[in-house]
């Protein structure tokens, strides 16, 4: 289920893959859907700084002001450098299925797009499908088998051992 509703029409010559532009209330052509919310509208993938922690990738609901962020086992919202993920080609991203232990072979010849980082590392972007939504959250990648995927649900931080995570296809 890679649904893309990219609509660049930019003809100028753009490296393929992804990029983050700060977000301010609307949705860029060239944003990557995350995910669907629980009415099967599209979500995105954001991502906000978190004083003391770093920068974490999580859900973005069009027309948020701040994002609730998932860290230390609860919800964390922040207004702080939000932004939103693009890319000029969406046949330059892709979701595989994978699980915390099986992330590094999953993502072995690919690169796992980084989300953003924390103290232990970097961030992967991962999303799973939970309550009828399709929600976006953190994958810590640094050490094998301990890839588990991070993610907002309610007032609560959820970590899961199956989910999707999100990789940039070889571009020739």
């Amino acid at each position: 289920m890679n649904q893309c509703n990219c609509h660049h029409h930019d003809h100028h010559s753009v490296p393929a893959g992804y990029y983050w532009r700060d977000y301010t209330d609307e949705i860029p052509e060239d944003a990557f859907p995350g995910g669907l919310d629980s009415n099967s509208k599209h979500t995105y993938i954001g991502q906000a700084f978190l004083a003391g922690e770093g920068v974490i990738p999580t859900t973005l609901y069009p027309g948020q002001t701040g994002l609730n962020l998932p860290c230390n086992w609860k919800v964390n919202y922040s207004e702080i450098s939000m932004k939103i993920l693009c890319t000029s080609s969406c046949s330059s991203l892709s979701w595989e299925n994978t699980t915390n232990k099986e992330l590094p072979w999953t993502t072995a010849g690919k690169r796992a797009v980084i989300g953003g980082h924390q103290r232990r590392g970097k961030l992967n972007v991962g999303r799973v499908l939970h309550q009828g939504e399709l929600i976006v959250g953190k994958v810590h990648s640094i050490e094998p088998e301990q890839g588990e995927m991070y993610f907002v649900s309610g007032d609560k931080e959820i970590s899961v051992n199956s989910y999707q995570v999100l990789v940039e296809s070889s571009c020739k």
